[in-house]
């Protein structure tokens, strides 16, 4: 029996199909960690991650193509694997960097192949990000979580919870902002007393508010406009000359 740290999100409007997929996944990974959704628009509303993603393409209501890319925008890195009865719909996929696809009925041989090229992918770029990416640690309650920076969007304070707002979901916990501000990478800038934004995620800016990429409007202070029109001015030329 193999095994993998990998999450595995299964979504599919059928239960049989569902749970047929987890059976097959669990055939060759026993204790891989895998979670169902039964339709997209739950999927895309989900606020936790995962590594790999079975989707079926025909679905009632969200299709699996306009999931994935929802997901997609949301900032979703996972490996997709599509699931289809009708082969011709995949060439989509690709316009959502789709890893690959099987089609309705399994072949078993054919799932597993598959199934470990995903695995054997998802924990190398896990790997990599592990070592190369800059992240912080957080501890939420006796847990400690390791956050990498780039999927941070932006942090707020509410009632005295620190609110750290990623494109994977969200983490709270007790604290202050000040706290996090100097230890986070020179892409990120405090706009205003109850919020620190990635300049990576800024969409477009006023005198007062920000807009970031996945639609949220925060706080723009007056007291903080010229430094934040300063540090974005300096991130764009950052990204100019690479």
């Amino acid at each position: 029996m193999e095994t993998t740290n990998a999450t595995i999100a299964i979504c599919d409007d059928e239960q049989e199909i569902r749970s047929s997929i987890e059976g097959n996944i669990r055939l060759l990974y026993e204790n891989a960690d895998i979670i169902q959704f039964e339709d997209g628009t739950t999927l895309v509303e989900y606020g936790g991650s995962f590594d790999i993603l079975f989707l079926d393409i025909q679905m009632e209501g969200m299709s699996g193509m306009e999931a994935a890319r929802e997901l997609r925008r949301r900032g979703c890195k996972a490996t997709i694997i599509f699931v289809t009865a009708i082969e011709e719909y995949v060439f989509e996929a690709f316009d959502v960097g789709a890893f690959h696809y099987i089609v309705k009925p399994f072949d078993k041989a054919k799932f597993f192949e598959i199934l470990r090229k995903a695995v054997a992918e998802r924990e190398s770029i896990n790997a990599k990000e592990a070592k190369d990416e800059p992240s912080i640690a957080i501890k939420t309650g006796s847990t400690t979580k390791k956050i990498y920076l780039y999927k941070i969007i932006y942090l707020e304070v509410f009632n005295r919870k620190v609110i750290i707002h990623k494109a994977d979901g969200d983490v709270e916990f007790y604290g202050k902002l000040i706290e996090l501000e100097y230890r986070l990478s020179e892409d990120f800038v405090r706009c205003h007393r109850a919020y620190i934004v990635n300049l990576r995620y800024v969409l477009k800016y006023t005198a007062n508010s920000i807009t970031l990429e996945n639609g949220t409007e925060i706080l723009l202070s007056k007291q903080k406009y010229a430094d934040f029109v300063r540090k974005y001015l300096e991130y764009t030329s950052r990204l100019i000359s690479g």
